[in-house]
């Protein structure tokens, strides 16, 4: 069963988070093992790819644990959302298409074909 695909602010959210433990040249172990009750690096790792919610004690432990406000994660209301990757593209064609890995892997390749020309 595939599982609904999370909003975009949980994308952004994660982004910030992971730009955030970046500059601090924190590793997504370190930052999991900083919550209360500790967290594991797969977890961090799904939050950062805004593949996961984040409850908002959750943030608040993130925030401290990076040295920062927690307003400074939270997207504004009007931020836009992300740019549409290649690999969005590829996830939206075969679930709107159901394209076999082949069919979806050709049509990819000159799509990216296109793009050059």
């Amino acid at each position: 069963m595939r599982r609904p695909r999370i909003e975009p602010f949980y994308e952004v959210l994660g982004s910030n988070i992971q730009k955030t433990r970046e500059n601090r040249r924190m590793t997504q172990a370190e930052l999991a093992r900083s919550l209360d009750p500790p967290s594991t690096r797969a977890s961090i790792a799904n939050v950062e790819n805004g593949k996961q919610r984040v409850l908002v004690h959750t943030l608040a432990q993130l925030a401290r644990s990076l040295d920062i406000d927690v307003r400074e994660l939270i997207p504004a209301a009007d931020e836009p959302r992300r740019p549409f990757s290649r690999k969005d593209m590829e996830r939206e064609l075969r679930r709107k298409l159901r394209l076999a890995p082949p069919a979806l892997k050709k049509l990819s390749a000159s799509l990216a074909t296109s793009d050059n020309s």
